[in-house]
């Protein structure tokens, strides 16, 4: 465990600057909204510590006890929730450090933003490049105290570059600062919000197409008509292709040949299975007709006999429309 420990303190002094230039234009505006001491700095600062500390610690443990990697789509809204849970509490600490220096009522819903340990768990689920590595060498190292212990040495080495901060909040007795400060936090907390609503939208983009049921598509499926399309260069290939395949499979196979460009008059069905000729799709025209159908491309010369047994062995599982190439490439 000590080696753990090590190897995330490690991972910390490497990656604090990241963290650096992630967090300063956060914590730096609300240390400075309001008048504070050096000691009283460093205690918001602990206490911003003190909330990293409890969602690195939760993190770590929950990625070393999956030993799986978060998605990236599943990262983005967590980080948007976050962004937008951050720009509320920004708004409120500037709306109530406002209102303090007018001497006016500061209403209890503001009043909660006093609590940096708040800030500092808010901060601690920001999926930030730093963090992404913490977090992937947790799920490598698997178990949850290994992961936890990895995130204890982090949180203490990216910790001693956001020690510094606290000496920016002398800045606070100046009046002019104070009141940039607030400015700053507001503007920092429309932008988060702005971030995190477009990321919630492209979850939830996401989610909807997850969502749609995926279907099967058997190349040689009973009762599966094929079609064969074939270039004037590449015919006697193909020719061959709907020979082979006319062996084994009984349902409709037909074999058309045309110069460069697919005709109007191809009249397509939508339940076919294309195997096309790949020097066809040179032309964007033809991509486009062929994209709202299954099909294979195929190159010239590519092992019949290799591309069917593939063919006969597996199916295909996709929620789109399937497109598979078969390359020469990827004969050998």
């Amino acid at each position: 465990m000590l080696r753990t420990l090590i190897e995330g303190f490690a991972l910390g002094l490497s990656t604090g600057s990241i963290c650096l230039a992630t967090c300063t234009p956060i914590y730096l505006p609300y240390l400075l909204t309001e008048e504070r001491k050096l000691s009283k700095s460093l205690i918001k600062v602990a206490e911003i510590s003190a909330g990293r500390f409890f969602s690195y610690i939760a993190f770590g443990a929950a990625a070393g006890y999956a030993g799986a990697n978060i998605s990236s789509i599943d990262r983005e809204i967590f980080t948007s929730i976050a962004y937008i849970l951050l720009s509320i509490y920004l708004i409120l600490s500037a709306y109530r450090t406002h209102q303090h220096d007018k001497k006016c009522h500061v209403p209890k819903i503001a009043r909660f933003s006093r609590n940096a340990f708040i800030l500092g768990i808010l901060t601690g689920i920001n999926f930030c490049p730093a963090f992404l590595i913490a977090l992937s060498k947790a799920v490598n190292l698997g178990g949850m105290f290994s992961g936890m212990f990895l995130f204890l040495g982090f949180f203490l080495g990216t910790t001693l570059f956001l020690i510094p901060l606290a000496f920016f909040g002398l800045l606070s007795k100046i009046k002019v600062m104070k009141l940039i400060a607030q400015i700053a936090s507001v503007l920092i907390a429309i932008w988060f919000i702005f971030t995190g609503i477009k990321g919630i939208i492209h979850w939830n983009e996401h989610r909807i197409i997850s969502e749609e049921p995926a279907r099967m598509v058997e190349a040689f499926a009973p009762k599966q008509s094929i079609l064969i399309i074939s270039s004037e260069n590449n015919f006697e290939y193909f020719s061959a292709l709907k020979d082979s395949i006319s062996s084994f499979h009984n349902a409709k196979i037909k074999l058309k040949k045309i110069k460069k460009v697919f005709p109007d008059s191809l009249n397509l069905d939508a339940n076919l299975i294309i195997f096309a000729d790949a020097e066809l799709f040179e032309l964007k025209s033809n991509n486009l007709i062929l994209e709202n159908f299954d099909y294979f491309q195929v190159e010239t010369d590519y092992p019949i006999s290799q591309m069917l047994n593939f063919l006969r062995k597996f199916t295909f599982k996709t929620r789109d429309k399937l497109h598979w190439k078969f390359s020469l490439e990827d004969s050998s």
